[in-house]
């Protein structure tokens, strides 16, 4: 009888805690918002994913910047670059054996714009002076990330996300580095 117990204890919480796959194996699209960058950094990030395997899905991040307190750095000339939005299509590989609880790798693209200002040195009848000029800027950036998701009630999700890439193309005007933090919340359907 010890033995019996002794067992259902052992195999009792593994056997609860099989996964229902086969609701989540039906739903293939989700929708998410970034809560962090929306609070922290007035950064509005609306995400599509699309399951298309086991493991693995695509999707796509639209984000769309107007920080004050980025703004006015720029505007003060405590920065040189405002960034104003990104489009980033990305690719995800799930690492945990999970469907409900998972890590996940990414790679991602990012086409990412704003604007740029720069102090240049203008001649005019040989006196020379500096004026303040600003331009905008487009650049592509290549990396990649990593983060964990959990569900709850099957079609809640909730992510963490932190991946780095780097501009590639204007480089002496766009951030060298391209982040991607994000706190989210979503819906699969």
């Amino acid at each position: 009888m010890k033995r019996l117990l002794m067992l259902l204890w052992l195999v009792g919480p593994v056997a609860v805690a099989q996964e229902n796959t086969s609701v989540l194996a039906a739903k293939k699209n989700e929708v998410r918002v970034d809560l962090l960058s929306l609070v922290a950094l007035s950064k509005y990030n609306l995400s599509y994913e699309r399951y298309t395997g086991d493991r693995f899905s695509v999707g796509l991040s639209a984000n769309y910047i107007n920080s004050n307190k980025v703004n006015d750095d720029f505007d003060e000339g405590n920065r040189d670059n405002s960034p104003k939005f990104e489009i980033t299509p990305f690719v995800r590989y799930r690492l945990s054996e999970g469907t409900t609880r998972f890590y996940f790798a990414e790679i991602f693209t990012s086409a990412n714009g704003g604007e740029f200002r720069e102090i240049v040195r203008k001649v005019e009848n040989g006196t020379g002076y500096y004026v303040v000029e600003k331009s905008d800027y487009f650049d592509l950036a290549v990396g990649a990330g990593a983060g964990y998701k959990m569900y709850i009630k099957e079609q809640f999700a909730l992510e963490f996300m932190v991946g780095f890439g780097v501009n590639t193309i204007q480089t002496d005007k766009s951030p060298d580095v391209f982040s991607r933090v994000g706190l989210s919340f979503g819906y699969r359907f």
